[in-house]
């Protein structure tokens, strides 16, 4: 990861935050009735004007990894399940803890279709992928936490300002070298 000090710029919250009230003012309908394509089609999607790089500042080999999930993963009985029923969606996180079996977490994420990700949580949480990676020397260890998310969410400036920090403040912490962004 990159200078812990530098600040990045995602997106320009405030014009975001400009439109979305009109446009969700104007779709709730839509979005309560679960019509995501008609919703989305004036949805003010924020337009990243530069995107934060990081080069990776050393061999994979050596690095330590870690998975974000947005296939709305937690842990049944420990954490709260996210709110898949709210129309804008859930902007927090879970942390998954290296040593849960991924056939342990459950799903509560209500747009998109679970059939392959409970065949395979490696679909959705390829975390069997990453230690069999780890094991063959492909990267230097696995993380020993994760981070789940619901990839429904209709306020990525909440994700950006509240979310997003904490995962960042929790990866240096751990001292993670790469994320594994997962989208589904």
């Amino acid at each position: 990861m990159s200078d812990p000090e530098a600040a990045v710029h995602i997106m320009d919250v405030e014009t975001f935050r400009s439109r979305y009230p009109a446009w969700l003012e104007a779709t709730r309908p839509l979005l309560e009735a679960k019509d995501w394509g008609a919703s989305f089609k004036t949805y003010p999607f924020a337009v990243n004007t530069e995107s934060p790089w990081a080069p990776q500042a050393k061999p994979l080999a050596e690095c330590r990894v870690a998975l974000l999930s947005t296939a709305g993963l937690y842990v049944p009985g420990e954490q709260p399940p996210f709110r898949a029923e709210d129309i804008e969606g859930d902007w927090s996180f879970r942390e998954l803890p290296e040593g849960v079996a991924p056939e342990a977490l459950a799903i509560a994420h209500d747009h998109y279709d679970h059939t392959r990700a409970e065949t395979d949580r490696n679909c959705v949480y390829p975390h069997a992928r990453l230690r069999e990676l780890a094991t063959a020397g492909v990267i230097g260890e696995v993380a020993s936490r994760h981070y789940s998310i619901s990839g429904y969410c209709t306020r990525p400036d909440h994700i950006v300002e509240r979310s997003a920090p904490q995962i960042v403040q929790r990866l240096r912490q751990d001292r993670v070298d790469v994320l594994l962004h997962v989208p589904v």
